[in-house]
């Protein structure tokens, strides 16, 4: 038995798998804002990690109580594996219990909504916003959130910032506008992160 374990757990430690369970973290976790990014771990191993990370934040939850809030970018990846969407759902019905705010982003609302758990997460939630839709999935979410025509016409022509601001029952047109130190620091645009690295370079020294 201990052999079988020892096979199946081989790749996790050795190879392209390797240099992620193979040592003890050097990560300090008792930290006030912590982030777990999967950016550069490969397909196979990101299911796995997903399932530990949230296992180790449910367990530091339940040890103790104090004000937090988790929030979980591209939350479609995690409905993709049943365990992980389980998992998220879990949080999602609990959190307010330990004094815990969870808030899921994701760029895809229709591929969140393809499944019943990730549905009933998106509706029991408190407040919801959605931006711009392509006309291939606005029928669904106009189903999911009860949109009127007005509000769909509306998220189909959003510009950038552009949406909908749902609370209760009450839903308001919204323009979210970044200042230029956050657009800096959030932007993923190609070409604002090569200005941005042409800025950082050292400027060459005019000759006297």
């Amino acid at each position: 038995m201990a052999q079988n374990i020892a096979l199946r757990l081989e790749k996790f430690v050795k190879g392209s798998f390797g240099g992620v369970f193979n040592k003890r973290s050097t990560v300090k976790l008792d930290n006030t804002f912590t982030v777990f990014s999967f950016r550069n771990l490969e397909d196979q191993m990101r299911s796995l990690a997903i399932f530990i990370i949230m296992d180790y934040v449910w367990n530091q939850i339940k040890r103790k109580m104090k004000k937090r809030i988790l929030i979980v970018d591209e939350g479609w990846y995690l409905m993709k594996n049943p365990s992980s969407a389980e998992f998220l759902w879990g949080f999602a019905k609990r959190a307010r219990k330990y004094y815990l705010g969870l808030t899921t982003i994701t760029q895809d609302i229709e591929d969140f909504l393809s499944t019943d758990l990730g549905k009933a997460i998106v509706t029991n939630s408190s407040i919801q916003m959605i931006m711009k839709q392509s006309p291939a999935s606005i029928e669904k979410i106009s189903q999911t959130f009860y949109l009127s025509e007005g509000e769909k016409a509306l998220l189909l022509a959003a510009d950038v910032g552009e949406g909908l601001f749902f609370a209760g029952s009450s839903h308001v047109a919204i323009k979210v506008m970044a200042s230029p130190g956050e657009h800096g620091f959030i932007t993923s645009k190609p070409e604002d992160i090569i200005r941005q690295q042409q800025k950082a370079e050292p400027q060459p020294q005019n000759p006297q």
